[in-house]
């Protein structure tokens, strides 16, 4: 899901002088880019990127009472992974900053959402020299600190990656409403959880990367001198109860992208998994509901908002 340099170069010129983003706020995240490398210099084509994964998600989930104001919608394009999506930022600032930038892209309506992950990422001439630093800044806990939001340009998610928003247990009457199954069975998310904690010692990047999940979830009245006693204490904690926070918590350190990509239907079993177009359908039901949330503890709410008020100075 990468680009090379020279592929970047082109999409980052492609996304500075397309007309399209003349006045809107552009949303660099992560997602395909094999649409970008077909495209290759002719950008003529680009309005169909935010049809794709990620981008469409992201777009989805913009509030609905922000899209009701008479300001532009922020345009979202995919620029690859984590890496290629700060590069893509960074490199378009620095045009900015050395008068290249010829094209239609104010700068001061440019912003990305990457996702936290478990690794941390450098950040070069930034405010915040790495990802966590980002992560720690812009949320407290679970939360996110709206007050702090404005000050961001470049935001993580505030859970491992943009996934775990599709299995919080608030979610859970989406899945009950369509019928969805998981190994074989009806979709119960308590399953996935329970699956998500028994894994948590093969799981060899959060091993590594430990110390950082530690840091993160200190607010936890968990049990973490070394990998086997996380799983024991999380164990030991999840109950047939939806716990919001239990739950939050396991998804600042734990992948959930391989169990939401084993969500099937009856129809789809052979395949033991649902196709991409059928994840993604499923995924904009649940950005339908985040659009629906006027909430300031929903984080992409949060984030979105903030996004509309440093660009169009509103709300």
């Amino acid at each position: 899901m990468s680009l090379t340099a020279d592929e970047l170069n082109t999409h980052i010129e492609n996304i500075m002088r397309l007309r399209s983003v003349k006045n809107k706020a552009v949303v660099l995240c992560e997602g395909d880019v094999n649409e970008v490398k077909n495209f290759k210099k002719n950008p003529s084509k680009y309005g169909s990127l935010e049809k794709l994964p990620d981008a469409n998600f992201y777009k989805a989930c913009l509030p609905k009472s922000m899209k009701q104001l008479s300001v532009p919608t922020p345009v979202f394009f995919n620029c690859g992974d984590r890496g290629n999506v700060i590069k893509a930022y960074l490199r378009l600032k620095e045009l900015h900053a050395e008068n290249q930038n010829d094209g239609y892209l104010d700068i001061n309506k440019l912003f990305a959402i990457i996702d936290l992950d478990i690794q941390t990422a450098k950040v070069d001439k930034y405010q915040f020299e790495n990802t966590e630093e980002i992560f720690k800044n812009l949320y407290n806990e679970l939360k996110i600190n709206v007050d702090e939001t404005d000050s961001h340009t470049i935001f993580t998610t505030g859970l491992i990656h943009k996934e775990a928003y599709f299995l919080l247990p608030h979610l859970e009457p989406i899945f009950d409403r369509d019928y969805h199954l998981y190994k074989n069975e009806k979709l119960d998310l308590h399953k996935i959880y329970s699956d998500i904690i028994e894994e948590i010692t093969e799981d060899k990047d959060l091993e590594q990367n430990f110390n950082i999940a530690c840091n993160r979830i200190g607010f936890s009245e968990l049990n973490y001198t070394n990998i086997n006693e996380l799983k024991e204490s999380f164990s030991e904690k999840f109950t047939r109860n939806l716990d919001y926070k239990l739950i939050g918590t396991l998804f600042l350190i734990r992948k959930v992208k391989p169990y939401w990509e084993n969500i099937h239907t009856i129809e789809s079993r052979p395949k033991e998994h649902l196709s991409e177009k059928e994840l993604e359908r499923l995924s904009l039901k649940i950005a339908e509901f985040y659009s629906e949330q006027d909430d300031k503890d929903f984080h992409l709410t949060a984030i979105f908002k903030s996004i509309y008020r440093q660009a169009y100075k509103v709300v």
